[in-house]
């Protein structure tokens, strides 16, 4: 029997197909620019100028924690994920694997997308994780199950007032709050910058045109 959809909803996020994952043989991604080995033999980029963004992995199962990029990338691959949106496959029912608890299989639910606009899921883990955690999570941070992990604890979904989600959610201060405060924060300045460039474009566009009839 599949878990019924939870009725509340959370902050508005966008969501973007999935590109084809890389991974690691630990199964976890690593930033796709020239590395540079730290002592605890963790492998990031050296600089902003050697990596590229197309490159950063959409599967939240295999993507590089966003704490192991150097701090002067990070806003720029936050960003970036942020113009992608959340990771949010959308597969037939019964292409979500199921998982047996007790006499009951449950499965993930792709309306579950609909609820909480910052659910996001990993093909390659069957689990769940959450967007805006991952993007503006610290190394310090103890709670990896949303970011890092992944949760599959389909029975704990449909629970009421103990549903995992909202749990996830908490209250006004939890993390996750503060994580959806930062991502709003960084979305809107994203905006601005891009609102900036399509000026300076349409500006550039028509000087051109000017030059044109000018040599013309």
């Amino acid at each position: 029997m599949d878990t019924p959809t939870p009725t509340p909803s959370d902050a508005t996020l966008t969501h973007t197909p999935s590109a084809t994952p890389t991974a690691t043989s630990s199964g976890t991604a690593t930033p796709s620019a020239t590395p540079t080995t730290t002592s605890s033999g963790t492998s990031t980029p050296s600089d902003t100028s050697e990596f590229d963004l197309a490159s950063l992995e959409r599967d939240p199962g295999l993507r590089c924690p966003i704490w192991k990029y150097p701090p002067n990338v990070r806003d720029d691959i936050r960003r970036e994920y942020i113009r992608l949106g959340p990771c949010q496959p959308q597969l037939r029912r019964d292409q979500y694997p199921a998982t047996k608890f007790g006499t009951q299989r449950r499965r993930f639910q792709a309306s579950w997308f609909n609820t909480f606009k910052w659910l996001e899921y990993s093909v390659s883990k069957d689990a769940a994780f959450c967007f805006p955690c991952y993007l503006f999570e610290s190394d310090a941070s103890s709670q990896h199950a949303f970011t890092i992990d992944g949760f599959k604890s389909w029975k704990r979904v449909n629970d009421n007032e103990r549903c995992a989600f909202l749990v996830h959610i908490g209250t006004s201060n939890s993390p996750h709050k503060k994580a959806i405060k930062s991502y709003e924060g960084l979305k809107n300045v994203t905006r601005h910058i891009d609102k900036v460039i399509n000026c300076q474009s349409l500006e550039e566009v028509k000087k051109n045109r000017l030059r044109l009839r000018a040599t013309i």
